[in-house]
């Protein structure tokens, strides 16, 4: 396996990918549109310098990729943060520890971006991403509270 930066000619396979992540979602959050398409996302992502676009490849075919940006310090934070944004792996290839070598990419770039956090949104109850991030040494350290309002009674 081969993990390296994404170049133009990854873009429709990794767009493609992002589509079937956010539907992928779709089970945890039914708010998400089924028809919905990514077009032309990725190119724009390959020149800059605070976003990480990585694939890995085995067999001369793209098997994942992981999307990655630096979020500066600010008003609200006082750390320069790496958040782990987009991570996808095509099913054919699930459970290679490909994700892992991924992430560990991703967090030696963070490291050269001298990043101090790594962060990652994952739904509460998608149990496999949030075992895979935690195998990875991420920890929860703030939760969301919601209240649907959509279905409420008056």
């Amino acid at each position: 396996m081969i993990i390296r930066k994404a170049n133009y000619n990854d873009t429709k396979t990794l767009n493609k990918f992002l589509t079937l992540l956010i539907k992928d979602e779709r089970q945890y959050d039914l708010g998400i549109d089924e028809n919905f398409t990514v077009t032309n996302m990725y190119e724009n992502y390959i020149e800059d310098s605070n976003k990480l676009l990585i694939v890995a490849e085995e067999n001369n075919e793209i098997a994942g990729y992981l999307y990655g940006i630096i979020k500066p310090k600010d008003a609200t934070y006082k750390y320069i943060i790496a958040k782990l944004d987009a991570l996808y792996i095509d099913n054919n290839y699930r459970n290679k520890k490909i994700a892992t070598s991924l992430i560990e990419y991703f967090k030696k770039w963070a490291i050269s971006k001298n990043a101090n956090k790594l962060e990652v949104n994952v739904w509460s109850n998608n149990i496999k991403a949030k075992s895979l991030y935690e195998k990875n040494n991420f920890k929860t350290t703030s939760e969301t509270l919601t209240i649907d309002l959509t279905n409420r009674k008056e």
